[in-house]
């Protein structure tokens, strides 16, 4: 013992530690020093964020965007015109008329209706006019985007006076094409997409407006009025068309296939049963699953077999093949929540 000088008397002293102490502390720093060595889990990614921008309800049918639900993908839609030019669908005629279509389609009148549930011939809803068309297009899409788990869908007409019209003759030569141009680049400036989705320029035998958005939107992305905040710019693709027209079966540079009959553990179902379901409310129009494949079957559509095809319109490095393969699925996605609807026919 040693002398406290403090108090005056002993104070002890601290023994040395044994061989064994020492193991202990070494294996404790060694196991700690571990812990910190240990690879950090890398942060989630973002979900990937995909514009669709079409000329009108049911454009988006010619993909199955059941690949970007499950994988939790924020899908936006930027709609431009009502589809108040189209027909109502009425039912399937018992023999082809003479271009071989067996369809019944009628112009909005005082006594046209809806079918119910197709092809059973129940009618609901009537369509007396351009007007109801939109308005009867509009909810189809609305549910259809509901289905396929839409984040946010973005309306460029206003449902009565249609700021776009809807017209296979005009084309898109009474469009606005400026005031389109400046109100696709605020969706695109708040959606802040990696991969914007619109329609085929490459397809000239197809609808007009098909062809002239895409052209549109094209231009837009080559004069990077489509980049994000930080400069980068999303991959550009065009929907093909080819289970509407044989033309559209011919490859185009760019194309890339993906397979309708796999299935997807995500979606319970195959891709090719998801966009059936997902369809069925376009009871109006000709895209619904029964209309389309009674015409189909009658030789009157070439039909879309086992494959979505989907063309690459800018050469770019990254393409949506590597970004889907990069992305697994998610197990159980989760649901989208409320689908978001934005009025953008006030904005000049």
């Amino acid at each position: 013992r040693t002398l406290d000088t403090r108090k005056g008397r002993p104070m002890p002293v601290r023994k040395a530690p044994t061989w064994g102490a020492l193991a202990v502390l070494l294996m404790v720093s060694w196991f700690v020093t571990a812990c910190d060595s240990e690879p950090k889990p890398k942060p989630t990614e973002p979900p990937q964020r995909v514009l669709f921008i079409t000329a009108h309800p049911d454009d988006e049918t010619l993909f199955g965007l059941g690949r970007f639900r499950e994988r939790d993908w924020q899908v936006d839609v930027a709609l431009v015109t009502n589809g108040e030019g189209g027909q109502v669908v009425e039912g399937i005629r018992s023999t082809p008329d003479k271009d071989g279509d067996v369809l019944t389609e009628k112009d909005p009148a005082p006594t046209v209706r809806v079918v119910a549930k197709p092809p059973d011939g129940r009618r609901g809803r009537p369509v007396r006019s351009s007007v109801d068309l939109a308005r009867e297009r509009r909810a189809e899409f609305l549910d259809t985007m509901a289905r396929q788990g839409v984040h946010e869908v973005f309306f460029l007409s206003d449902l009565q006076r249609s700021d776009y019209e809807d017209s296979w003759d005009n084309g898109i030569r009474n469009w606005d094409v400026p005031r389109l141009q400046r109100q696709l680049a605020l969706i695109s400036e708040r959606v802040q997409p990696g991969v914007v989705v619109t329609m085929n320029p490459g397809e000239t035998w197809a609808h007009k407006q098909h062809q002239g958005l895409g052209r549109i939107v094209r231009s837009m992305w080559i004069s990077g009025q489509l980049d994000s905040a930080t400069g980068t710019r999303p991959i550009l693709y065009g929907l093909r068309e080819h289970g509407w027209y044989e033309q559209s079966q011919v490859p185009q540079k760019g194309d890339e296939t993906f397979d309708r009959s796999a299935f997807s553990p995500t979606l319970q179902r195959t891709y090719a049963e998801n966009w059936t379901w997902a369809t069925d409310s376009y009871v109006s129009q000709s895209s619904h699953p029964v209309w389309f494949q009674a015409r189909a079957d009658a030789g009157f559509l070439s039909g879309y077999g086992d494959i979505d095809i989907i063309r690459r319109l800018a050469a770019t490095d990254t393409t949506l093949t590597t970004l889907l393969d990069s992305s697994p699925p998610v197990p159980g996605a989760p649901d989208p929540g409320e689908l978001r609807q934005t009025d953008m026919s006030g904005i000049d």
